[in-house]
C-alpha cells in the first residue's frame, strides 16, 4: 500500500501526460480552482466586443423586417385602390365627396377642430372625416347625405376593399404631437393630393387615362408616424413640373413636415399608380428634383 502511495505521489509530479488516479485513492486538488481577475476581464472585454458587434445588426434585421411588414401594407392598400378603381369608372378616390342633390362641397376634415368643428383633437368620434374606425360612420344618422360627414379615402378602402384597417399602420410608424394613434385608430401612409384632386382645390380625382406613365407616379407613401387621423398631402415645396435643387429636405415631400421622419434605414415605402412598391431614399424621390413622379401632368 506504501508502494502504490508513494508511486502516486512521484506521477503527480511528474510531466503530467499519464493518469494520476489510483484505484482506491483520491487525487489531490489542485491549488487553482477559479479564473484570475485578468482572466475574468478579458472574458468580459470580449463578450461587450461581440455585443457590440452583433446589437447593430440584430436590430438592423428588426427595422428590416418591419420594412418588409410595411411593404406588404403598402402593396394591400395597391391592391385596394385598384379595385376601387375599377369600379368607379378608373378614377380614384376622392378627397371631397359631392352628395347628389347638394349643392356643397364637403372636405374630409369638416369635423376639424381649425374649422370650428366640435372635434376636441384627441381621436375622439366626433373627429369625422379624417382616419376613424368605420364603426362610427355606419351610426352616423346622416352618412352619405349634405348634412352629414364625407368618407376619406381610407373608409373608401377599408370598408369595401382591404376590410382590414390595421393595413394602415406602418409597424415603424412612431407617436407624434400631432393627432398621435390612439387604441382603436392608427394610420401611416398618406394619399398623394395631385392624384386624389388633381392637385385643384375641390378638384375630382384624376383617372387611369389621364397616367401616362403609370408605374412612376406615386399614389401612395408612408409618413414614418402613427396618428389616428389619415392624410393626403404632395404639394409642400412644389417648384413646377422643371426639376428644381432641393430647398429644404425637411419641408420638401416625401417628408412633407418635419416630423414625417423616415423609419425605414433612412427611407419610406412608395406605392405606385400601377400597384407595385418600391423603397426610395428620401433624397431620391423629392417633387423638386423629380416632379413627373409626383405630377401626372408632369409625365
Amino acid at each position: 500500500m506504501m508502494r502504490r502511495w508513494t508511486q502516486c505521489q512521484r506521477e503527480r509530479q511528474g510531466s503530467g501526460r499519464r493518469s494520476t488516479f489510483v484505484r482506491g485513492v483520491l487525487p489531490a486538488l489542485s491549488p487553482r480552482v477559479g479564473f484570475t481577475l485578468i482572466e475574468l476581464l478579458v472574458v468580459i472585454a470580449i463578450i461587450a466586443i461581440l455585443a457590440a458587434i452583433l446589437f447593430p445588426v440584430f436590430s438592423q434585421a428588426r427595422e428590416k423586417a418591419r420594412q418588409s411588414t410595411c411593404n406588404s401594407n403598402s402593396r394591400n392598400i395597391g391592391m385596394a385602390a385598384a379595385q376601387y378603381v375599377q369600379d368607379y369608372d378608373e378614377q380614384f378616390m376622392e378627397l371631397y365627396r359631392r352628395h347628389e342633390g347638394g349643392t356643397a362641397a364637403y372636405w374630409p376634415a369638416g369635423f376639424y377642430p381649425w374649422e370650428g368643428g366640435p372635434c376636441a383633437g384627441n381621436g375622439d368620434t366626433n373627429c369625422h372625416g379624417w382616419w376613424t374606425a368605420p364603426q362610427v360612420f355606419r351610426t352616423d344618422p346622416n352618412f352619405g347625405t349634405p348634412q352629414g360627414v364625407t368618407p376619406n379615402w381610407g373608409y373608401l378602402l377599408a370598408s369595401v376593399y382591404s376590410r382590414n384597417n390595421q393595413i394602415f399602420a406602418c409597424p415603424s410608424g412612431f407617436r407624434t404631437w400631432w393627432r398621435p394613434s390612439n387604441r382603436d385608430n392608427n394610420a401611416g401612409y398618406v394619399y398623394s393630393n395631385w392624384v386624389a384632386d388633381g392637385g385643384v382645390f375641390l378638384g375630382p380625382a384624376i383617372k387611369l387615362a389621364q397616367i401616362r406613365r403609370p408605374a412612376e407616379l406615386i399614389v401612395f407613401w408612408d409618413t414614418g408616424k402613427s396618428n389616428w387621423a389619415i392624410e393626403m398631402q404632395g404639394w409642400n415645396q412644389w417648384a413646377g413640373c422643371t426639376p428644381q435643387p432641393v430647398a429644404n429636405p425637411n419641408g420638401t415631400c416625401p417628408k412633407c413636415y418635419g416630423d414625417w421622419v423616415a423609419q425605414h434605414m433612412e427611407g419610406r415605402n412608395f406605392t405606385f399608380a400601377d400597384g407595385h412598391v418600391k423603397w426610395y431614399r428620401d433624397s431620391q424621390i423629392y417633387n423638386r428634383t423629380v416632379p413627373h413622379m409626383w405630377h401626372w401632368q408632369c409625365q
